[in-house]
């Protein structure tokens, strides 16, 4: 494992800009089409299962002290059957990857270049990623940690300006909204991005102290973040409005203006969302390389980085468009997820206690 080590604050950072990553851009507009008017409140109880999730996983890393996610499934299941479970979270982390590089794709080539194939972003952003894992983990903590002023700062100001075309009439019209079929219809907001924290078990061992609470708070603030996105997105273009755009929080940024020489102002919209998303790529792709790399005992990660932006570039043109990106997300992702971050992880505290329990009872009866 690397002789790095990360400070609580830039682990809390790396957590924040991880879940808020490409949710604030994709989620607003499915959550407002499910719930409605209600649709801030959905974030908010989705963000508490991701606090559940995260206590979940810092007791995790508690019974496996210094061990990585992989290492964890090698020493719960054995050579054989964890490094199955170890090459599937490979591959699930890959898939992650490719998401987030095809969200960002797609983004980019509806809104600013259309002309350009899509191919071209990739290879763009993932090439980026590739030199930023293969400077390290701590290299690309310091990178979020220097940016991560002029995202919120770029990002909320131009926001709280924004508010003076709020209208409260909007949460007021009558919808058809019951919660069961909301609950059961939004519970992809459970998986995304909540349950994608299970990435950061790779990390985990890397923090030096403070990494339940660094965790914890990152989770919560960008949760709330989210959720305040969503609710912002309500009160300023309508539910009706706001259900029917692919980017909500993009087509807010590009309607507004300041003065009447202060336009287009979802250019830096545009820089905000690349560098967030760029910063969750890297994670993900450092999870996939690292993973590879603990797995298969090798040292040097360039064998790994660069063959590797092959497979996620080709794996994130399995999707045809967005719509069919989001119709897959809806139906699909809570019950892929499940595997991967509850079912697992549940597995390896039962055979740590189990374990435990064994041990302690071969100590007493040799006493």
């Amino acid at each position: 494992m690397e002789s790095v080590r990360l400070s609580a604050w830039q682990f809390h950072l790396l957590t924040q800009i991880y879940v808020i990553g490409t949710a604030f851009i994709l989620l607003p507009g499915p959550i407002i089409a499910s719930a409605k008017q209600y649709g801030w409140i959905v974030v908010i109880w989705a963000t508490l299962y991701g606090l559940v999730l995260a206590f979940g996983y810092s007791y995790l890393a508690k019974l496996y002290p210094g061990k990585t996610l992989i290492e964890i499934a090698l020493q719960a299941f054995g050579k054989w059957a964890g490094g199955l479970v170890s090459l599937l979270y490979i591959v699930f982390f890959i898939q992650l990857a490719s998401w987030v590089t095809r969200n960002l794709g797609d983004f980019m080539h509806i809104n600013l270049m259309p002309r350009t194939p899509i191919s071209v972003f990739h290879f763009m952003i993932l090439l980026f990623a590739a030199y930023a894992v293969s400077k390290g983990i701590e290299s690309i903590a310091l990178m979020n940690e220097l940016l991560v002023p002029f995202l919120y700062l770029a990002f909320w100001v131009p926001v709280v300006i924004m508010l003076r075309e709020w209208n409260w009439h909007y949460f007021n019209f009558a919808y058809p909204f019951q919660i069961s079929n909301a609950v059961i219809q939004t519970r992809y907001v459970l998986a995304f991005p909540f349950m994608e924290t299970v990435a950061f078990l790779m990390i985990i061992p890397f923090v030096q102290r403070k990494v339940n609470f660094a965790f914890i708070t990152g989770i919560t603030i960008a949760g709330v973040m989210l959720a305040a996105c969503v609710f912002i997105s309500i009160g300023v273009l309508g539910v009706y409005r706001g259900q029917h755009l692919v980017y909500p929080i993009f087509s807010m940024f590009r309607e507004m203006r300041f003065t009447g020489f202060i336009e287009h102002l979802e250019a830096i919209l545009s820089v905000n969302i690349v560098l967030v998303v760029c910063i969750k790529l890297c994670i993900l792709f450092y999870c996939a390389v690292s993973g590879v790399c603990q797995l298969f005992k090798i040292e040097r990660r360039y064998t790994v980085i660069y063959p590797m932006v092959w497979v996620i570039s080709a794996y994130s043109l399995l999707f045809m468009n967005i719509v069919e990106n989001l119709d897959w997300i809806k139906k699909y992702l809570f019950e892929y997820y499940s595997l991967f971050a509850v079912a697992f992880p549940v597995l390896f505290i039962v055979v740590a206690k189990w374990r435990n329990n064994d041990q302690r009872m071969k100590k007493d009866g040799s006493a």
